[in-house]
């Protein structure tokens, strides 16, 4: 099969969040994950540090990204709490416990919505035609550097990602491809989420400006706005992103006794 080069991979967990502009108390999430989060995800695959800005921009730059809602999970809200000592200039302690004993403690509240058993599938491919840059993400992916996880330090991976370079002409024809590939290569995914084989249309988001966007079959569905790009990472600083919606069609599988 001819076309372009992705990199196809499954994100499932018991819960996750999905990085929504954080001001205030409220601390929401999106249907799917965000570029950053993936980027994110791909970095600490890679051993990357979050004080590493110019490698942060280089992922950033350099792949482009689109992602299929599988099962957006539902809602789950946690009213968070947590002590702090206030602020005081040139005063910085070494361990939470440290900060536990300070006296001057002060309580912070937010409210924390996540999804639970949320189920997505990412599509990234490089920008410079790099057929061996998506090859290290695959094999990092595989044997991560770093404890990979969704959104937030509470929401490990609940399934391998499974990632695999697949070469198609378009995202939609990758996601076709890697589904089939999945079924065919280990029937334990129907165990695990049988519904990821039933015959329905699914959203695919797909970054917008890419030449990417311009390959897909059919007509766009829905255009909109995340912040999610990259500025920068260790300041937790993102820039707005615009995402384009089309439709995947998932092809009906003849049902196995399992």
């Amino acid at each position: 099969m001819g076309g372009r080069c992705y990199l196809v991979f499954r994100i499932a967990t018991p819960i996750g969040a999905f990085g929504d502009i954080a001001v205030g108390e409220r601390r929401a999430t999106w249907d799917v994950p965000s570029k950053s989060g993936i980027m994110g995800l791909i970095a600490a695959a890679l051993g990357i540090e979050r004080t590493e800005m110019a490698a942060h921009q280089r992922l950033d730059a350099g792949l482009g990204f689109a992602v299929r809602q599988d099962h957006a999970g539902r809602p789950l809200r946690d009213y968070h709490t947590t002590q702090t000592p206030k602020a005081s200039r040139g005063k910085s302690w070494r361990t939470r416990r440290e900060e536990l004993e300070a006296d001057n403690l002060n309580t912070v509240l937010s409210e924390r919505i996540y999804r639970v058993e949320p189920e997505a599938t990412v599509v990234l491919w490089s920008k410079t035609e790099s057929g061996e840059l998506l090859t290290n993400l695959e094999e990092a992916l595989k044997r991560p550097k770093f404890t990979l996880y969704v959104g937030r330090k509470a929401c490990p991976l609940g399934w391998p990602p499974r990632p695999r370079v697949i070469s198609a002409e378009s995202v939609n024809a990758a996601l076709a491809a890697f589904d089939a590939l999945e079924l065919l290569s280990d029937q334990e995914l129907r165990r695990f989420r049988p519904r990821r084989w039933e015959s329905r249309t699914l959203p695919v988001w797909v970054e917008a400006g890419t030449d990417a966007e311009t390959a897909e079959a059919g007509p766009a569905r829905e255009r909109r706005q995340r912040r999610d790009g990259l500025m920068n990472r260790s300041l937790w600083q993102f820039t707005d992103r615009i995402e384009i919606r089309f439709d995947f069609v998932a092809p009906a599988h003849k049902e196995e006794t399992l």
